[in-house]
């Protein structure tokens, strides 16, 4: 089968099940090392929170060399993580772009409180609302609009339909990862 930004999403979806589940499929062992030294076919490129709760391999149950991987506090896109998700798709070949927000993030919830003002943490994007869980899952969806509105190259890819945005909430007690927005592939 094809790889498309719909079946890499329907893997994420169905590897964050797997996970919920308890029923992990992945290995990654020793002898799968030889075969990554050659080099990496990431199927979704993630922008994660540096929040140590949160691991994209485990919650989407994929091995090593599925997934690009740039975490930063609040899963803020800064234009350094940006370009690292350009690099993946003009290199290797990532459709799916993932801004993976999680519940109870530290600098969501600094933000909401005015507590760090500056820095990237000045970046996050608080909802209307002044509660937590909606500011978690506003940052997220926002962080679709700062990738689209920073790169030309990821805007122009989406128009053409080749690369999909989704946003989303990983609820660490849980773990499950509800999507909040996406963008759209296709007419």
């Amino acid at each position: 089968m094809k790889l498309t930004a719909e079946n890499a999403l329907r893997e994420l979806v169905a590897g964050n099940l797997r996970f919920v589940e308890g029923c992990q499929t992945s290995q990654n062992v020793a002898i799968n090392r030889a075969e990554l030294s050659k080099g990496q076919s990431p199927i979704a490129a993630v922008i994660r929170c540096a929040d140590s709760r949160v691991a994209p391999e485990l919650v989407f149950d994929q091995p090593l060399g599925s997934l690009f991987v740039c975490g930063v506090a609040g899963n803020i896109p800064t234009l350094e993580i940006i370009e690292s998700i350009e690099f993946s798709m003009q290199h290797l070949g990532t459709l799916l772009i993932v801004v993976m927000g999680h519940s109870d993030c530290g600098a969501v919830s600094a933000a909401l409180h005015n507590e760090v003002v500056e820095g990237v943490f000045a970046r996050v994007a608080l909802a209307p609302v002044p509660d937590l869980d909606e500011c978690i899952a506003y940052n997220a969806e926002q962080g679709i609009n700062t990738i689209l509105g920073t790169s030309r190259m990821i805007e122009d890819a989406v128009k053409k339909g080749i690369v999909q945005l989704v946003a989303g909430v990983l609820n660490i007690e849980t773990g499950v990862f509800e999507l909040v927005a996406q963008t759209k592939l296709s007419n």
